[in-house]
């Protein structure tokens, strides 16, 4: 039995270790709501603020968790743009993990101040930085594979006897995360399945078949309740749909793809077109490039500093806990296999190295333990602290540094360009764009009720060509095109507008009418 000082002491401990995340977690919430986009942004971005808005369902694989919490921080939140809260969604989800992160580290490395300065270092990172700082999914990502793996590690180290039901909260977790990424799917996924079997196969001889049974059965029922957020994309077709297959089901309602059956829309659940059109096994040129580009990415992200501790952390938590190393490991090259397997259809692959991150940030948090208990030229008495706050101020000062890089509060610049756009075209006018400057558009038009007279037109790239889809689609209509130069090469265009962004042009031969308002 535990002594009265030993259970005060392991109080004071996790109350510190719980005080210390807390601060971590509203320092960053302040840091990514202040550094947040302000206001709709274009691509992917801008489609999860219209679809958290209307509330439609956005591209493959929907994500419906991120859209239902999108659409609650619209109705919770008493400040900011419609497009902001959205975006406040991210900041909170980086902020969270980060909080996590640190009781993560604390739990494997077994120190509050390295750890710590993992936490900073996966906090301050322009890849969770960006992600805390836009509409996307790839914040709300990293919190449930840190969740899972803490979930995971409190569930091992348990006082209680081996058993399934202990692991009903990581199911729960993974269930979530199944519904939400792909990279979930491969890099934490796994860990799940791992651990379950590990207990049950500890357990077999220890407990009741029948009992074992029922254990394992609750743990499914968990995992199925973590599954729900897919009901919301079937409630809302079946609400809906079936549509045409054309133009997203608008304007009746926003559900990209427009599913004519269930069949697609089970499909568009698993990933469909986009699942099938980006995976490509690598050529020995284009798996150079990747690992070039990953490497190029852990230095920006964290630095000679940063990128110094992680190797020593991997190879000083190879030596001291090897299955935890294994699974930071899995996270990290899963990750990996993930990028080479990216097709070059695929223009912002980097995005997809945020998994990896978190493996390298406990290896930071591993490695500033090892460097701060063998610190030359120092007393003992002061070689730990002195060290590990040497290695806090250098990874606050690199964070500092990508502060330019991540920072944007200042972004009105896809506002300014659609309301521009926008204000220019004829009654009844046709735009016929790309993805990530329709999405703007659409976000215009459908959220703030801007320019109803007009029809935003985003064609796909499998999509038939932008002349024979006006001159097919909208004979009797002005139709104007939002793109670059060679988006319109060869066609019979005037130029309107001209940005570094985008362009705007008017298609000759169509039939204008007078200027709106």
């Amino acid at each position: 039995m535990m002594s009265l000082r030993s259970i005060r002491q392991v109080v004071t401990v996790n109350i510190a270790v719980l005080s210390l995340s807390l601060l971590l977690f509203l320092g960053f919430l302040l840091l990514y709501a202040w550094t947040a986009a302000p206001d709709v942004l274009s691509g992917d971005s801008a489609e999860f603020q219209l679809a958290a808005v209307l509330p439609g369902v956005p591209h493959p694989t929907t994500y419906p968790l991120a859209t239902m919490l999108g659409h609650l921080a619209i109705r919770a939140l008493p400040l900011g743009t419609l497009a902001w809260r959205v975006t406040a969604v991210s900041s909170v989800c980086a902020a969270l993990a980060v909080a996590l992160f640190v009781l993560l580290a604390r739990r494997i490395v077994g120190r509050s101040w390295a750890s710590l300065i993992g936490a900073l270092a996966l906090g301050l990172a322009p890849g969770l930085w960006n992600a805390a700082t836009i509409a996307e999914i790839y914040a709300l990502l990293a919190l449930l594979i840190v969740a899972l793996a803490l979930t995971l590690l409190r569930a091992r180290d348990s006082a209680s006897p081996p058993g399934l039901a202990r692991l009903a909260p990581a199911a729960l977790i993974a269930g979530l995360g199944l519904t939400h990424h792909g990279l979930f799917v491969v890099t934490a996924l796994p860990l799940f399945a791992v651990a379950f079997v590990a207990d049950a196969w500890r357990a077999r001889k220890q407990t009741p078949s029948r009992e074992l049974a029922m254990s394992a059965g609750w743990v499914g029922l968990a995992f199925l309740a973590g599954m729900t957020p897919w009901l919301y994309p079937l409630a809302q077709f079946a609400r809906f749909g079936p549509f045409d297959g054309m133009d997203y089901g608008l304007p009746r309602h926003y559900f990209w793809g427009a599913p004519q059956s269930w069949g697609e829309v089970m499909d568009l659940l698993t990933g469909g077109e986009v699942r099938r059109g980006i995976f490509h096994a690598p050529d020995a040129e284009s798996a150079l490039a990747t690992l070039r580009m990953v490497g190029r990415r852990l230095w920006f992200e964290f630095g000679p500093v940063g990128a110094l501790l992680g190797l020593m952390g991997s190879a000083a938590l190879l030596r001291q806990n090897v299955w935890v190393w294994r699974a930071a490991a899995w996270v990290f090259f899963a990750t990996l296999a993930y990028l080479l397997l990216l097709g070059p259809a695929v223009g912002d692959a980097p995005v997809f190295t945020l998994p990896m991150l978190l493996p390298w940030a406990l290896w930071i948090a591993a490695g500033a333990e090892a460097v701060a208990r063998r610190a030359p030229l120092l007393r003992a008495t002061w070689r730990y602290p002195v060290t590990l706050a040497l290695l806090a101020a250098l990874t606050l000062g690199w964070g500092a540094t990508r502060y330019r890089v991540s920072a944007k509060q200042h972004l009105w610049l896809y506002r300014e360009f659609a309301t521009a756009t926008l204000a220019i075209l004829p009654q009844d006018a046709v735009v016929i764009t790309h993805w990530e400057q329709g999405t703007t558009l659409l976000y215009l038009r459908f959220v703030e009720g801007v320019r109803q007279d007009v029809w935003i037109d985003v064609v796909e790239p499998g999509d038939d060509p932008w002349l024979e889809r006006a001159r097919r689609r909208y004979p009797d209509r002005p139709v104007y095109f939002v793109g670059q130069p060679e988006s319109v090469a060869g066609m019979p265009v005037d130029l309107l507008i001209d940005e570094p962004y985008a362009d705007v042009y008017r298609l000759r031969g169509t039939q204008d009418r007078s200027p709106a308002g």
